[in-house]
């Protein structure tokens, strides 16, 4: 267990504003007044200055729009061009004028992603009744987040003020407490749902929001996650304005192939698109399998098969798994009446066999109907 920082006392914050070079000794006292004043920090007992709910917020919107309006260095920046009018080294007209450029596009980019403050402000102040129960823990601090239908769909943690944004399209369903087992996330997963009939998905709220290069195609983009951090960050943040916008519609799986919860339940390549076969989410007891990329749909008789199970032992020189796949008593079509069996679910064409493929559609949840009855080629398609 560990304890979080104390909060900064008014002569700690001092010393930190000198340090980064932020005010006067003139100033400074000005500046912790006003922050007072507008109800950021609450001043309490032993002077200590403790952030409150509307700062928070301010602080987590302005992170996400741009981070330079909080971190110390413009500001900073700023007073060390003062200081060189001060002492005669640059002149107060240059200064003025590259202040006054510097504040004007970062006024018209905050302008332009003011919806993103809008999502945090209606997250943080919603009524109890809007937030809806807790949904699933933060990976960060283990506390609950807060499933908020919007749109855009969000999980919400009220104790940091972050959000996390959710794909569209499809249904968002808890998923029995399982972790994403990324390093350094820990969040619990969450299952969606998408199309007609619906196809099945682990998705991890943090790492849908922050995909690495190394995990493949982002889903519905045509493009990987940079290499580069910074760039990474930046493609982040254009992916979160594009959510917030309602146009992050992913009728597909939301993670992409190389995610470790998506290779977890890889049994095969799919041979009709560019994605990969999954045991979809749902498990039993109507066992099937989905295609992450192709509204494709392997079903396993349910008169049949009791159980499947993916196994840890791969097939060979494939990072695909085996499977286990356990019959009812008197129904297994395996010689001497055996009811399991280990198999590569792509190779074995008699397992093959057993299964009804079904092409679905790639239809969204949010417009209803029912759906036609698709295009099954029954036992013996491949």
């Amino acid at each position: 267990m560990t304890s979080p920082p104390k909060h900064l006392s008014e002569s700690e914050l001092i010393s930190l504003m000198e340090r980064n070079g932020i005010g006067t000794d003139a100033s400074i006292a000005t500046h912790i007044e006003n922050i007072c004043k507008r109800n950021y920090v609450e001043l309490v007992t032993g002077r200590k200055l403790v952030p409150s709910k509307l700062g928070l917020v301010l602080a987590q919107g302005y992170h996400l729009i741009d981070s330079s309006l909080v971190l110390p260095q413009v500001r900073a920046d700023i007073e060390n061009e003062c200081n060189k009018v001060a002492k005669g080294l640059a002149a107060k007209d240059a200064v003025l004028k590259k202040s006054i450029e510097i504040f004007s596009s970062k006024f018209a980019k905050f302008v332009e992603e003011i919806n993103k403050m809008d999502v945090l402000f209606s997250s943080s102040f919603a009524k109890i009744e809007d937030l809806g129960k807790p949904f699933t823990r933060c990976g960060f601090t283990r506390r609950y987040l807060q499933y908020i239908v919007g749109p855009p769909p969000r999980l919400y943690n009220k104790t940091t003020e972050a959000v996390w944004l959710l794909p569209l399209g499809g249904i968002i369903r808890e998923w029995g407490g399982r972790k994403c087992p990324v390093e350094g996330c820990g969040f619990e997963l969450c299952m969606y749902s998408v199309g007609n009939p619906e196809r099945s998905f682990p998705l991890c709220p943090n790492c849908y929001n922050n995909p690495r290069p190394e995990w493949g195609k982002i889903p519905g983009e045509e493009k990987e996650a940079a290499e580069d951090e910074i760039d990474r960050e930046d493609e982040n943040k254009e992916r979160k304005a594009r959510s917030m916008g309602g146009r992050q519609f992913i009728l597909e799986a939301p993670m992409p192939d190389g995610h470790p919860t998506m290779k977890d339940l890889t049994i095969g390549m799919d041979p009709d698109g560019d994605g990969v076969l999954t045991l979809d989410t749902h498990f039993g007891p109507k066992w099937r399998v989905v295609s992450s990329r192709a509204p494709t749909i392997y079903y396993f008789p349910k008169t049949a098969v009791d159980k499947v199970t993916v196994l840890d032992k791969m097939v060979e020189d494939t990072d695909c798994h085996m499977i286990r796949i356990e019959y009812k008593e008197g129904q297994s079509p395996l010689e001497n009446g055996l009811t399991k069996q280990s198999v590569s679910f792509t190779a074995d064409e008699k397992v093959q066999e057993l299964c009804r493929i079904y092409h679905g559609r790639e239809r969204t949840h949010t417009k209803g109907g029912r759906g036609g009855r698709g295009r099954g080629r029954g036992k013996g398609g491949r």
